[in-house]
């Protein structure tokens, strides 16, 4: 965002009557626009094909529909099945890219359209990692709960994560869309 508004008063000073040539001053408005949409582009990267990780589980289906369906496809090829098929549950332990273990997986197709993800106990990933990634809020539901629960809304998504009793670790993951 802030590089957005650098831009617009770049712009807005170039076209600006002043002293100096406008040719000159447009000259540099554009350099300082393009300066500060490349380094803004430098650190977009492209996750669509970068090996699942907890990270991408967690943060690509924020990015929509689209990113549900790529981290459904994934975890559809890690445990060998069709990802467009019934329900599916699997308990069997599976590691991730970034060395972390899904004890978990549970594919709903539409009309419920979700996926929910155990992690094991060990190695830990740290729920305010998790938080930071999201940007989740605690869920304020009704009801005694056994741990922490928090929730991300963002482009139609929900993604919604559990710790362990202790707040520490993930526990689980469930992503569907928002209803």
């Amino acid at each position: 965002m802030a590089a957005r508004s650098d831009s617009e008063r770049a712009w807005q000073t170039a076209m600006k009557p002043s002293v100096r040539s406008q040719s000159a001053t447009l000259s540099f408005a554009a350099t300082a626009a393009l300066t500060l949409l490349s380094g803004c582009a430098s650190n977009v990267r492209s996750t669509a094909n970068d090996p699942l990780t907890i990270e991408r589980v967690l943060t690509e289906p924020l990015s929509g529909v689209a990113g549900m369906g790529r981290v459904s496809a994934e975890l559809s090829k890690i445990y060998g099945i069709n990802p467009s098929g019934a329900k599916y549950i699997n308990r069997d332990a599976k590691t991730l890219a970034d060395g972390q273990v899904l004890s978990l997986f549970w594919l709903e197709p539409p009309p419920a359209d979700f996926i929910s993800l155990g992690l094991a106990a060990e190695p830990c990933f740290s729920t305010q990692r998790a938080l930071n990634l999201t940007q989740a809020t605690p869920y304020e539901g009704s009801g005694k709960v056994s741990a922490p629960i928090y929730n991300a809304f963002k482009n139609g998504m929900l993604v919604g994560i559990t710790s362990t009793p202790d707040g520490k670790c993930l526990q689980t993951i469930h992503i569907e869309r928002d209803k």
